[in-house]
């Protein structure tokens, strides 16, 4: 080990200059060995552009044993002509294929006063080609079901939000809202314990009274829907909600009235009898869709799922809804014990395809029924599913579960034209890009922005103090939480002005295209040969299921939209900001990674910063990981698919390891590591270091000798002003990203779109 510590020093490798994390313009492009990265230029942009070019796939010691992957399911061919043809739901022909599924939007409704944000949030997926557009919660549930609490109480209330769905009409959009029932409003009694679902709340028996009491409440919102100017009511019978128990023989175990498990016109009885009273309170006109699982399967008790809905079953359901008078079906699946996976069918492709968030793993031959496509990366899951419900009626079916029409061209728009399914419903394509149905049909997939499957977007009931909102689209999210404090859309700015930006990561390739957008003109400097900064160390060990190697690919192509000035291979130093001369300055130089100082480091040859281990072929077999933030799990889940034993020694708490990552996604990592046999400790710290390993204190007040062949620093980044200093003694002057304050992605882009519509 001691020659490959001379080996570094003889070629002026130091820990720190190896990083360059000094500024994040200093980090170059790099390809891990058997990894996909943030890719050369033309294998990313053509990633975005539908190319079948591909990165290269992570190899791993276990990977191909179960679920095999099969990328085919990005290639683009098509013209998008069965997407972007019309179709019918009920009485309305939609102009194309694509709804906005009433799914999370962070935009939830408690009163008649639509909010700014939430006015911008559905007026621009309007505006931007959508067909369909239902909307998620726009009730409060709070309480008890028969108490018939609606916000929308007046008429005056409803002719309030009447003038936002006029506005929706206007171009060329329908518009519905969403009705469902909380836990606590259940076809049975019984605590939710499972630590992925909502464990604040208890599964409350529905007597045969409050059962109808139930039903005339939704009635009654279904009338103030239609006098709000909606168009129909999206039922949501999906996941393990109220409509849901009832559906299940999971759950419908206990009742003995006309609402019980003894047939399937019973376990659909509350929703048959709840569609035809709609249909009759508010007229044929007025669109019934249901929303409901497709298949269950039980994910915390694997193997357990013998009272799971088969796809036969809901085929069945499918013939009732349709002849109680649905307009339309909107097929889900139901993972009990992991509420997110039932809509996010990604989830499950998190560390390898098939995690159940348990430690176990799905197998899709085997598991739900093997009717789940789970070779596609979790995209496209539910096609199958749907098809075989389609079979059975002649209303128009269509699914969740990543159906991105950027992602999976060919694969979902052959789907359409062949008549597997009649529409694709999404939500987080239209959180990240409202304008995709636009720039698909025009041609511009490249401008499209991606989701990255990262589910920063949802906030689960678990401790969380990253702000929740999309990676890609800054005012997602960010917008109702008052922390960005405009509209979607940046405003042209009033006086144009020369912007220098300086560093070419995601905070400030976001900051140069928003500035650039409001008319300013822009020069972004990148001291290194390349953009994208730790962006490439984010794609490199995160591997290719978060779309970063598309997000990098986008944000470049941005720059070139908006006309931004790109200069690479420049560092910039106060000395040049001031011979250039701009009147205003963005620094986005990134933050420094603190070294750590441990007794007999320097000693022992095996100590690496988490970018330098990231590339070296010299860590061994057995991997120290410091630390637990984002980078750190990121690297050691890398680790572990290269076969290598690791241990994380981590500085927090059990509830608070990994909370940098979204919280559904942070939970399955643990369970996953867990699994292949990592060991983590807990508010530890490390005390010496030797040839062999380390020794650490712990939290149970012992020192463990942790042997390992390598000890790799992994520390929280620290920002850095140095560089923004000079600037703002020059001239107007503004700091993004990890250089002011080190966190996310996500938050690094939102910083840079934040300040770039103050310049």
């Amino acid at each position: 080990m001691q020659s490959l510590k001379e080996e570094r020093n003889r070629e002026g490798m130091s820990r720190r200059s190896f990083l360059g994390l000094g500024t994040a313009a200093a980090v170059g492009t790099f390809a891990m060995a058997g990894l996909g990265g943030c890719a050369p230029a033309s294998q990313t942009a053509n990633s975005n552009a539908g190319s079948s070019a591909k990165a290269e796939p992570v190899e791993t010691y276990f990977a191909t044993a179960v679920n095999p992957q099969d990328d085919s399911y990005t290639a683009y061919t098509t013209d998008y002509s069965n997407l972007f043809s019309p179709f019918k739901i009920g009485p309305y022909e939609v102009k194309n294929r694509i709804v906005k599924s009433g799914a999370t939007s962070r935009t939830v409704i408690t009163g008649p006063e639509l909010s700014q944000s939430f006015k911008d949030y559905y007026g621009q997926i309007a505006e931007g080609g959508t067909g369909f557009i239902w909307i998620d919660q726009f009730f409060d549930f709070t309480g008890k079901a028969q108490t018939g609490n609606t916000p929308l109480a007046t008429d005056e209330d409803a002719a309030k939000v009447k003038e936002f769905t006029d506005y929706v009409h206007s171009q060329g959009a329908f518009i519905g809202g969403q009705i469902w029932g909380l836990w606590s409003q259940s076809s049975c009694d019984g605590a939710i314990t499972a630590p992925y679902e909502n464990t604040l709340a208890t599964r409350v028996m529905l007597s045969t009274e409050e059962v109808h009491a139930f039903q005339q409440t939704m009635i009654n919102r279904c009338i103030m829907l239609k006098k709000a100017g909606f168009d129909g009511v999206d039922i949501n019978a999906g996941c393990d909600h109220t409509f849901a128990t009832f559906l299940s023989r999971h759950w419908n175990t206990q009742r003995d009235d006309e609402y019980g498990p003894q047939s399937f016109e019973n376990r659909a009885r509350i929703l048959t009898e709840l569609i035809a009273g709609i249909k009759e309170a508010c007229g044929k006109d007025f669109v019934v869709q249901v929303l409901y699982n497709g298949i269950e399967e039980n994910v915390e008790r694997l193997g357990e799922s013998d009272d799971c809905m088969t796809v036969e079953e809901a085929a069945i359901f499918a013939k009732l809804f349709e002849e109680a008078g649905a307009d339309s079906l909107q097929i889900r699946l139901c993972t009990i014990g992991y509420h997110a996976a039932s809509f996010f069918t990604d989830v499950f492709h998190v560390c390898e395809p098939g995690n159940t968030g348990y430690g176990t793993q799905l197998n899709y031959d085997r598991h739900l029924g093997g009717k789940v496509i789970g070779k596609y990366d979790g995209a496209c899951a539910l096609l199958d599913v749907a098809a075989e419900i389609k079979k059975a009626v002649s209303i128009p079916v269509g699914t969740v579960g990543v159906m991105d029409p950027r992602l999976a061209p060919d694969l979902i728009d052959n789907a359409l034209g062949e008549g597997k399914i009649d529409f694709v419903a999404m939500t987080r394509p239209l959180m990240c890009d409202p304008d995709l149905p636009v720039k698909l049909q025009e041609g511009r997939r490249d401008e499209v922005a991606p989701c990255n499957h990262c589910l920063t977007c949802l906030q689960a009931v678990l401790p969380h103090p990253v702000t929740v909102g999309c990676r890609c689209n800054a005012v997602f999210g960010r917008v109702r939480d008052g922390e960005i404090d405009y509209s979607g859309r940046p405003e042209p700015a009033e006086d144009k002005k020369r912007v220098m930006v300086i560093g070419g990561g995601p905070s400030g390739m976001e900051a140069a295209r928003i500035a650039a957008s409001r008319g300013h003109e822009v020069t972004l400097y990148e001291s290194s040969s390349s953009l994208n900064g730790l962006m490439t160390f984010a794609s490199a060990v995160k591997g290719p299921h978060e779309k970063i190697a598309d997000f990098c690919s986008y944000l470049q192509r941005q720059l070139e939209v908006t006309g931004v000035t790109v200069v690479t291979g420049k560092t910039v130093d106060k000395e040049f900001i001031q011979s250039e001369n701009p009147d205003a300055v963005i620094v986005a130089t990134g933050g420094v990674r603190p070294s750590v100082t441990i007794k007999g480091a320097e000693e022992s040859g095996i100590m690496f910063d988490v970018k330098e281990a990231a590339t070296s072929q010299e860590l061994g077999e057995s991997i120290i990981v410091l630390g637990d933030n984002h980078h750190a799990i990121d690297f050691a889940i890398n680790m572990v698919k290269q076969g290598k034993a690791v241990t994380i020694v981590s500085p927090r708490t059990e509830e608070f390891f990994d909370v940098e990552h979204p919280s559904w996604v942070r939970y399955s990592m643990k369970a996953w590591l867990e699994s292949k046999g990592t060991r983590i400790y807990y508010e530890a710290a490390p005390i010496e270091m030797t040839e062999t390993g380390l020794t650490i204190s712990t939290s149970f007040g012992t020192e463990v000798a942790v042997e390992g062949t390598a000890v790799v620093n992994c520390a929280m980044l620290e920002g850095d002003s140095s560089l923004y200093d000079d600037a703002a003694s020059i001239t107007e002057a503004y700091m993004v990203g990890d250089c002011a304050v080190p966190s996310t992605i996500a938050e690094a882009v939102s910083s840079g779109n934040k300040v770039a519509r103050t310049v």
